[in-house]
């Protein structure tokens, strides 16, 4: 039994918006001690914790008892829960997650991926054949305007995140999943994860690619561009054709329904369109190299996710080499420089480990 001498140890790896939220939520209970692992944003959060600004869960702020920069520097802390909620490698290196939280991983640990995409597990279980792997679908639309502050303006489905164990080998993956999703109302127990996660794929790979293209959010599109519209409808279908062949069981009218969510929330600024406005390289292989990779092998025609992805892997291109010659960018539009007020207590700096 777990006690403050003995407490739920948690790494989140990977701390941006949606880890930094989760990471928040994780340390609302008495028992979890968060350790989590940053990259930009390490000296703001090291200094000032994590501020949030949230429709689902109001306002919030914590300081993380752990802040490093790689996994490394924790690899004697025996984890309970490791998370990942880093992007996708740019490139095709679908192993580098693992190698990356290789040295605080045991065979007690339970890895949890929050990652966009489809087949993100499937590394996890290459490399660590033994754990229990849980797959968590985010519908939340979160984002970091600033380093350390993280806004929550939207919310696309009832509950914000839907988790199940990925290839269930019997009740002790059962009961790690119930254990983890008793740590916030918020998370949901499913049954057929990839269906879930193929449902977000559809909105994910429609939405994001074309909001980054175009530099407009998801009303802008609605309201005021038919040809970008135009090409969510296509790539939802497509996508939605690929999950058929594969045989994953998805509504016949999802790819129509991927519009109607994005027409009945708030606004959405997706990840990959957060990203092309600061220019810094987006999550295109999750979301569009490997739906293209997967329709070849299957035979499936799937012209519009090539044409958006030839596109948006020129517009990395562009990015990174911008950033290794030092070009000032603020990509397609200069990230917000005010933040609402919120009124918090002090608190004390991390420690670090």
């Amino acid at each position: 039994m777990k006690t403050k001498s003995n407490p739920i140890e948690i790494l989140v790896f990977g701390t941006g918006a949606i880890g930094s939220t989760l990471a928040w939520r994780l340390a609302q209970n008495p028992l979890a001690r968060l350790s989590v692992v940053c990259r930009s944003n390490y000296d703001a959060i090291r200094t000032r914790g994590i501020t949030l600004n949230t429709q689902v869960w109001g306002n919030g702020h914590f300081m993380p008892h752990r802040v490093v920069r790689t996994p490394s520097e924790v690899s004697r802390v025996p984890f309970d829960y490791v998370i990942c909620t880093n992007k996708v490698s740019p490139v095709r290196d679908d192993d580098s997650t693992a190698r990356s939280i290789a040295p605080v991983v045991s065979p007690r640990t339970v890895l949890v991926t929050a990652q966009n995409g489809v087949g993100v597990e499937t590394p996890l279980r290459r490399a660590f054949r033994g754990n229990t792997i849980l797959s968590a679908i985010c519908y939340i639309s979160c984002m970091e305007p600033v380093p350390g502050f993280i806004s929550q303006p939207a919310a696309i489905k009832a509950a914000a995140f839907r988790v199940g164990a990925f290839d269930s080998r019997g009740p002790s993956d059962e009961a790690r999943l119930a254990e983890f999703v008793k740590f916030d109302d918020e998370f949901q127990a499913i049954e057929d994860v990839q269906k879930e996660r193929w449902s977000k794929q559809i909105f994910n790979g429609a939405w994001n690619p074309v909001t980054a293209v175009s530099g407009l959010d998801t009303h802008q599109i609605l309201k005021d561009s038919s040809l970008f519209l135009s090409n969510v409808q296509s790539l939802a279908r497509e996508i939605w054709q690929v999950a058929l062949k594969l045989g994953i069981d998805l509504p016949n009218d999802l790819p129509e329904r991927t519009v109607e969510i994005a027409r009945n929330a708030n606004a959405v600024v997706p990840s990959m369109l957060q990203d092309a406005r600061r220019a810094r390289p987006m999550e295109i292989e999750s979301l569009c190299g490997s739906i293209c990779r997967q329709a070849d092998m299957l035979g499936v025609p799937v012209p519009t996710v090539k044409m958006i992805y030839d596109k948006l892997l020129s517009m990395n291109r562009a990015f990174e080499i911008a950033a290794a010659e030092a070009i000032p960018s603020q990509g397609l539009r200069a990230p917000p420089t005010s933040l609402p007020h919120l009124d918090l207590p002090p608190t004390r700096l991390a420690a670090v480990a």
